[in-house]
C-alpha cells in the first residue's frame, strides 16, 4: 500500500509504534534477556511517548492540511514493515541486532515522512524530525550495549 494522506501517514506510523512498544515489553518479560529489562521497558515506555508526540502534532494541523489539500507523495508502506518476531533461540545478542534493524527501519519512516510534510504541515514535519533525532539516539544506546555484550 502506499501512504499518500496524512492520515495514512500517521495511521501507519502508530502501528509501528505499538509493535515497537509490544516487541519490546515481550523482551523485557523474557527471562532469556533479563539483563536488558530496565533498557527495553524504557524504550517501550518513548515509543509510546513518540506516539503521542506525532499524533498531537497532527491533530493541531489537521484541519489546515484539509482545507489546503494536502497529500504526501506516497510513502510504501513495505519500504516501513517490521518483524518483531523472535525464534526462540535467539541469543541477547541477536535481538539487540534485530532492534537495531527495527529502529534502524523507523527512523528512516520518520526522516520520510517529515520531508514529506515539510512546507504545508510543518507541525508534524517538525514532529517526525525530533522523533527521528530520538530514534538515532536510541540506535546508539543499543549498538553500545550490543557492543558491550559482544566484547
Amino acid at each position: 500500500m502506499v501512504l499518500y494522506t496524512a492520515s495514512a501517514v500517521v495511521s501507519f506510523y502508530e502501528r509501528l509504534e505499538e509493535q515497537v512498544a509490544k516487541f519490546y515489553e515481550e523482551l523485557a518479560s523474557n527471562e532469556r534477556y533479563s539483563e536488558g529489562k530496565g533498557i527495553f521497558l524504557a524504550l517501550a515506555k518513548e515509543d509510546r511517548r513518540h506516539m503521542g508526540l506525532v499524533l498531537r502534532a497532527y491533530r493541531e494541523i489537521i484541519t489546515d492540511a484539509f482545507e489546503a489539500g494536502f497529500s504526501f507523495t506516497g510513502l510504501r508502506e513495505s519500504d516501513y514493515r517490521i518483524d518483531i518476531e523472535l525464534a526462540e533461540d535467539l541469543s541477547f545478542s541477536d535481538v539487540l541486532r534485530r532492534a537495531l534493524e527495527i529502529e534502524e527501519k523507523i527512523y528512516r519512516f520518520c526522516m520520510d515522512a517529515s520531508e514529506g510534510s515539510k512546507g504545508l504541515l510543518d507541525g508534524l514535519s517538525h514532529a517526525f524530525e525530533r522523533v527521528a533525532k530520538r530514534k538515532a539516539d536510541r540506535k546508539i544506546r543499543l549498538k553500545s550495549l550490543l557492543e558491550e555484550v559482544t566484547t
